[in-house]
């Protein structure tokens, strides 16, 4: 991508050698700025980067009028190095590679320099963003965009005058090209980190994107990767400092600054990527929401209502945490959501049932839960097994909102068979049998209570509740807590085995008897046993016996 012509690229390799001096020669030059990018006026100087081997000074800024009037930039190879993978100069070198630049001499090791940084851009970027959303991060689809925005977004914060240049350089006739040669770096750069395991790159509806790793992000080679970056919270402070005060007289930083203030003060409208990053962060599945107060408004347009009224209840046991939000419009039509709050503070149950659990741990973690319920909604569906839809996520708030399933909860089928209201066990049989689809999956629910799955008008059982599910969890957990929950302060022998009796035989018809024969072990009928009667527990522990055969 040639910018630049031929006149104009000799005249500037003569700059360099000036520049350099002294009979040395550069290693690699490149121009950047508003030359390049496209939107520079008449006036405007030309921006170099001169990389040298030995310097005195090691770095200067300096600028030359003849042949034609440029800032170049002059650095040691070495340091040009250590910025770019280690923010050694606070990116003062290093962060002009992040837009588009046009190599003059020895490209390749402009290149590097590019890659290297945009690779130590990426892994602080994706840090930051685990720091933020946790477990969940994993579920996150980020584009490269995102990356590029966001690291300028913070530059321009630190240091507002480079915000004229970077809405210019985005938003100028050429704005789609530039954007176009940067993220090639930042694509070359995040393939190079997918083989340390912290990230897939990937390419969703022809948009390049990565993915978050989560065993990557614990893993010892991301681990040495971090260890580069002790020096990058010092950011673009140095910008000024560095670049401007400690190399050139007084006067032409004064001139510099008031030109910088002059083109701030222009109107230029950022494009919202650069305004807010943030918003180009998607999911696989849902959308994501902005919080609560803007969220009401953003699901009724998706469910196509202009005007609107909304209403709200609790769902579940008096500990649960999902809310039904139902949205009727005023021309007619309803909508009806589950809204999952993960950081609702009657999510303290999960440590409680550590403390009572002898045999099985529960996730506490807000970001967790809100992981592996969305994980396991996407997975399981795709695997065969009934999930309500994914709508979206407030990543912020910790909270998910799910498609509203109609039906009947399983527990209240369940507690017909108990109470002798009804003789049909067969929607429990199905039960079973579902549950084994879910462990064929390769997945554990963690917790398999029968409020957790919803009996649909036309017969569908859907697991609604899956904030402990696992991909590779404890199975025999799940059928020992199934038929024990279900047997907690009854009296009633005959219904208790029942409803055993038809979990246990769905389930081994669908996945076989080896969960059965482990959910034998007295671990799982330790926290139970305070709960239960004698003579039922005994019931129930023959059912299991009789299945494991």
């Amino acid at each position: 991508m040639q910018r630049l012509s031929d006149d104009e690229r000799r005249q500037l390799l003569e700059v360099a050698d000036e520049v350099v001096g002294d009979g040395g020669r550069a290693l690699a030059v490149a121009a950047y700025g508003s030359k390049v990018a496209g939107y520079a006026r008449p006036d405007s100087d030309y921006d170099l980067i001169v990389v040298v081997k030995k310097f005195r000074g090691r770095i200067r800024y300096q600028y030359v009028h003849s042949p034609v009037t440029s800032a170049a930039l002059v650095v040691e190879a070495e340091l040009l190095e250590r910025d770019a993978v280690k923010a050694y100069l606070g990116e003062f070198v290093s962060g002009r590679l992040l837009n588009i630049y046009e190599p003059l001499l020895n490209g390749d090791l402009i290149r590097k320099a590019e890659v290297e940084s945009k690779k130590r851009v990426l892994a602080e970027e994706i840090l930051e963003i685990e720091s933020l959303y946790g477990e969940f991060a994993q579920d996150l689809v980020i584009p490269l965009e995102y990356f590029l925005f966001n690291k300028l977004h913070k530059r321009a914060i630190v240091y507002p005058p480079a915000l004229y240049s970077y809405i210019k350089t985005y938003t100028c006739p050429s704005g789609d090209e530039n954007k176009a040669f940067t993220l090639e770096g930042f694509a070359e750069a995040a393939l190079s980190l997918q083989s340390s395991g912290i990230l897939r790159f990937e390419s969703r509806g022809g948009t390049p994107h990565i993915r978050i790793s989560g065993e990557g992000l614990k893993s010892r080679a991301f681990a040495s990767i971090l260890s580069l970056f002790n020096l990058t919270t010092r950011g673009v402070r140095q910008y000024a400092v560095h670049g401007y005060a400690g190399r050139v007289g007084f006067n032409v930083f004064k001139d510099e600054a008031l030109s910088k203030v002059k083109r701030m003060q222009e109107k230029a409208d950022p494009p919202e990527e650069l305004e807010e990053p943030k918003r180009l962060i998607g999911l696989q599945e849902g959308v994501i929401l902005p919080k609560t107060e803007q969220m009401v408004q953003k699901l009724a347009t998706l469910s196509g209502f202009a005007a609107y009224t909304k209403r709200e209840k609790s769902l579940g046991e008096i500990y649960s945490t999902a809310k039904l939000l139902t949205l009727r419009g005023a021309a007619g039509g309803e909508a009806r959501f589950v809204l999952k709050y993960f950081a609702d503070i009657r999510s303290v149950k999960w440590a409680l049932l550590n403390v009572w659990s002898l045999s099985h741990k529960f996730s506490t973690s807000p970001q967790a839960r809100m992981h592996r319920e969305y994980q396991a909604s996407v997975v399981l569906r795709s695997r065969g097994v009934a999930t309500p839809m994914i709508v979206g996520a407030i990543l912020d708030e910790k909270v998910l909102v799910k498609e509203y399933i109609e039906g009947e909860r399983l527990s209240d089928v369940v507690q017909g068979l108990l109470t002798g209201r009804s003789e049909d066990a067969g929607m429990v049989e199905r039960f079973g049998e579902a549950m084994g689809a879910v462990h064929r999956a390769g997945f554990a629910l963690g917790d398999s209570k029968a409020t957790n799955v919803i009996v649909r008008g036309d017969g569908g059982l859907y697991f609604t509740d899956l904030e402990q599910a696992t991909e590779g969890g404890d199975q025999a957990w799940d059928v020992a807590a199934f038929v024990y929950y279900q047997a907690k302060l009854s009296l009633k022998e005959a219904g208790t085995k029942k409803v055993a009796d038809a979990f246990l035989e769905g389930y081994s018809r669908a996945n076989g008897v080896e969960n059965i024969v482990k959910a034998r072990s007295p671990k799982y009928v330790a926290p139970f046993r305070p709960l239960t009667a004698p003579q039922v527990l005994k019931a129930v522990r023959e059912s299991i016996e009789a299945y494991s055969a």
